[in-house]
């Protein structure tokens, strides 16, 4: 049986320690600086009807379709359920029994207000768990609130950063206590974690094995007590590590790991505080670099005791893993770009202030300041997302109920009437067709190894897990037989050419998104049905060829070579 000390961190009693409770701010001024601040970062999620994140839409076609599929004939047809073992299931499980009584997007709203307040929370607690007390210093984690992975919508990984966060806690306080009961609640614990995020679970494995590392030189224990200390601590990953296990998918022939240029590497970690590419990201940033350099040139800001060695190993890994990867559980983005993320607020928790009292509540005032101005951005730009939504949901009306669409999407688009705003955010705007009109789409995440929806065997050919739109020349490329022929047999997974071989023989409606500069991009295939301020909705007159072959289709159909889909009965 391990001290009831063993571990403990212990507190600093340097001089200027974090001011929260100083005289003349309390304890319950502190209290009401934290609960003013997150109310404030909740508010732009109650000024818009659809909180545009950019996988929202996604996430919330997916919990439509689990929650309807048995009620709707359209969903039957385009879809099946694929519920199985996979390590990506919060938002899924969590809203799809809610689904039938509040309408997806609404859920979306209260989710994605779930996430950060796990966030703050997790982030508070551990800070307390190292420090034994809350002062304004961790008011630093709401420059990190609005990051690149939440206007991603990536809301799985944040929710689980969260409860990694409260779980490090929850073990840095328990340390030496109720023996293995303690572990048994872990493993538990770890268990859940791993059906909300398998990458969160393995930033709280890191943070874990480094604080029982660091263990080597706060508590200069022996070396039996040491691996038995160990070992103690491992097991309570077992269970999760077994799931793990039995979930692994097969090999995939070629994984792929992209780490990517300087470019994108820098912008990973520019991530913590980059939302729309505007110039508030870039005013952050440059707070945020001058703000740790002194700190750190005057040593006002230092790790708590036991937290040296988790910052130094997650920044490691930040700095190695690649951008992006292929592998068993398909395509991953954005591996660095979430480490960092992750890094930013458990530096926040993990570090204290030990400056003078007045330089902290300059600091503090001067984040306070700066967190509003990026809430008041953040809100302005999600009305002018928000209306351009609306605006989509009503011209799509005149797509059919249940039919096949794509989305075609300029390159170089204007965002929200503005330079330089998150393009990437109109990615799977066509994916409130889902919700409204039960259509079919080829780039819903429909990946077998992550989601619990796949294809109906009838569009799988036609299906990708995580596709992205096409471009207007490849439209017009992949409309020409002559192009599809060159293309035969290059199946690359998630890549556009699985649904743009002779489009216009599998889809009924296009969605192309222009931001206000496109016109017709396939005028013999296309005819307008509705027209957008940043969009045009056409429908697909079928059987029709482009380019300087007229005539090749049909002799190509003579020929007993027919790439047209089967029409689908939908399912009992």
């Amino acid at each position: 049986m391990r001290s009831s000390n063993d571990s403990l961190p212990r507190q600093n009693s340097a001089a200027g320690d974090p001011p929260g409770d100083s005289p003349g701010i309390g304890r319950r001024g502190t209290t009401a600086i934290y609960v003013l601040l997150t109310a404030v970062a909740l508010l732009p999620l109650f000024l818009v009807d659809v909180v545009p994140l950019a996988n929202m839409p996604n996430h919330m076609a997916r919990v439509r379709i689990l929650a309807e599929i048995g009620n709707d004939p359209a969903l039957a047809m385009h879809y099946r359920l694929n519920w199985a073992l996979q390590p990506n299931l919060a938002l899924d499980l969590v809203l799809t029994p809610l689904a039938g009584i509040v309408q997806p997007l609404e859920l979306g709203r209260w989710f994605t207000a779930l996430t950060m307040l796990v966030l703050i929370g997790g982030t508070l607690a551990l800070h307390r768990a190292v420090h034994g007390r809350i002062g304004l210093w961790p008011l630093a984690l709401f420059l990190f609130l609005y990051n690149h992975v939440l206007v991603w919508g990536f809301l799985n990984f944040l929710l689980g950063l969260g409860l990694a966060l409260w779980l490090f806690a929850a073990w840095i306080a328990t340390q030496g206590r109720a023996g293995w009961t303690r572990t048994l609640l872990f493993a538990a614990a770890g268990m859940v974690l791993f059906f909300v995020h398998l990458m969160a679970l393995g930033i709280y494995g890191l943070l874990v094995g480094a604080w029982a590392l660091g263990r080597i030189r706060r508590d200069r224990l022996e070396v039996w007590p040491l691996i038995r200390g160990w070992t103690v601590d491992g097991l309570q990953f077992l269970p999760a590590a077994v799931l793990l296990l039995a979930a692994l998918p097969p090999r995939v022939a070629n994984p792929e790991w992209v780490w990517g240029g300087p470019i994108v590497r820098l912008r990973g970690m520019w991530s913590p505080v980059l939302t729309n590419l505007g110039m508030m990201d870039l005013l952050f940033a440059g707070f945020v670099v001058f703000a740790g350099l002194l700190l750190a040139i005057r040593r006002w800001a230092r790790p708590a005791d036991g937290m040296g060695l988790p910052l130094l190993l997650l920044t490691a890994a930040a700095l190695a893993v690649p951008y992006w990867t292929y592998g068993r559980f398909g395509g991953v983005w954005g591996l660095d770009v979430r480490l960092w993320v992750a890094l930013s607020f458990v530096a926040v928790a993990g570090t204290g202030f030990h400056g003078p009292q007045n330089a902290g509540r300059m600091f503090a005032a001067v984040m306070i300041g700066l967190f509003v101005v990026r809430v008041y951005q953040i809100a302005d730009h999600w009305r002018i997302y928000d209306r351009q939504i609306a605006e989509y949901r009503v011209a799509a009306t005149a797509i059919t109920p249940g039919a096949r669409i794509l989305q075609v999407q300029a390159e170089t688009l204007p965002v929200a009437g503005e330079p330089g705003a998150f393009r990437d955010i109109y990615y799977h705007f066509t994916n409130y067709s889902v919700i409204d009109r039960s259509v079919f789409l080829p780039t819903l995440f429909t990946d077998s190894t992550k989601q619990p929806i796949v294809a109906a065997p009838e569009l799988a050919e036609i299906d990708t897990p995580v596709g992205l739109p096409i471009r207007p020349g490849e439209l017009r490329a992949w409309a020409d037989p002559a192009v599809f022929d060159w293309f035969e047999g290059d199946d690359e997974v998630g890549d556009q050419r699985r649904y743009g071989y002779m489009w216009q023989d599998r889809f009924e409606f296009v969605v192309y998104v222009h931001g206000g500069a496109g016109a017709n991009p396939a005028p013999g295939v296309l005819e307008s049905v509705a027209e957008g301020s940043y969009f045009s909705i056409f429908r697909v007159r079928h059987g029709t060829c482009t380019g300087d072959y007229p005539g090749t289709c049909a002799v190509l159909r003579a020929a007993g070579k027919d790439w047209s889909l089967p029409a689908a009965e939908p399912s009992e």
